[in-house]
């Protein structure tokens, strides 16, 4: 090998080892907290599929659904639900 193609390997090889290193300060960095990460995998889930926010979604929606269900029952249980049968003519609803 001529010194010409020697040299290039060499830059090639110095270059490639100096992209594959890091800078660093010396400190270890890592993601987080591994104890605290072990005793709660999951933080943002309250059940194995819904996050508090889904969760919140869905009571929201039952009360409101049982709110609605109350009022028709009411309006069921007091006759109002529907027009009254003792009129000559039928009346549609």
């Amino acid at each position: 090998m001529n010194r010409r193609a020697r040299t290039a390997t060499t830059a090639a090889a110095a270059l490639g080892a100096l992209l594959l290193t890091a800078c660093s300060n010396g400190q270890v960095k890592h993601a987080g907290d591994a104890g605290k990460i072990r005793r709660h995998p999951s933080p943002a889930m309250m059940s194995l599929a819904k996050r508090p926010s889904d969760n919140a979604n869905s009571i929201a929606i039952t009360k409101d659904t049982n709110l609605r269900m109350f009022w028709e029952d009411g309006a069921r249980a007091l006759h109002l639900d529907r027009p009254t049968n003792l009129t000559p003519k039928p009346i549609p609803h």
